[in-house]
């Protein structure tokens, strides 16, 4: 029985396939293990924690602003939406009163509901394309739309933590 050059590709796809799968199960070579993915920003007491709606200044004079949650039906395309979640926006604007640079890349947000973490979602449709990565100059302002999508109903509490640099700030409201 003669193998296609086809069939041969195609065996050595899943071989290769089945490698690096295995490969990931070792060791996390100096990365958080699964269940601490979030313990970088988590375990690092806040600066300050604000509700929804507020807004923050920080010791190096950048002031965080973020906008009431609202509901959002994510479109077809969204990232990590699942139908059954609760998906909410917000706006998040950072104005860098300071004299140096924000490293926006350093800018981090977490999410959860409850005991529940909640998924970032990345909807071009509806205008959430993430966080901006370019240097924040001195005297400048950034705002971007951010989404999350959380196994809760609508009501629960939402609780939001924004790393910037060294500065950790909670954000607390609920589910819309």
């Amino acid at each position: 029985m003669a193998i296609t050059q086809t069939r041969k590709v195609a065996i050595a796809l899943t071989i290769a396939a089945l490698a690096l799968t295995g490969c990931s199960k070792g060791s996390t070579n100096g990365n958080a293990a699964p269940d601490q993915s979030s313990s970088l920003t988590e375990t690092k007491a806040p600066s300050a924690t604000i509700d929804f709606g507020g807004d923050q200044t920080l010791k190096t004079g950048v002031v965080i602003t973020v906008t009431d949650p609202v509901s959002f039906t994510p479109g077809q395309f969204a990232s990590n939406y699942v139908k059954t979640q609760v998906a909410n926006k917000f706006d998040v604007t950072i104005n860098n009163g300071g004299t140096t640079d924000v490293d926006m890349t350093t800018v981090t947000i977490l999410s959860k509901s409850g005991s529940n973490n909640c998924v970032d979602v990345l909807d071009g449709d509806s205008g959430i394309i993430g966080a901006p990565t370019d240097p924040l100059a001195a005297g400048a302002t950034a705002t971007f739309s951010y989404g999350i999508a959380c196994d809760a109903k609508v009501g629960d509490p939402l609780n939001i933590s924004i790393s910037v640099g060294a500065d950790v700030i909670n954000v607390d409201g609920k589910l819309n």
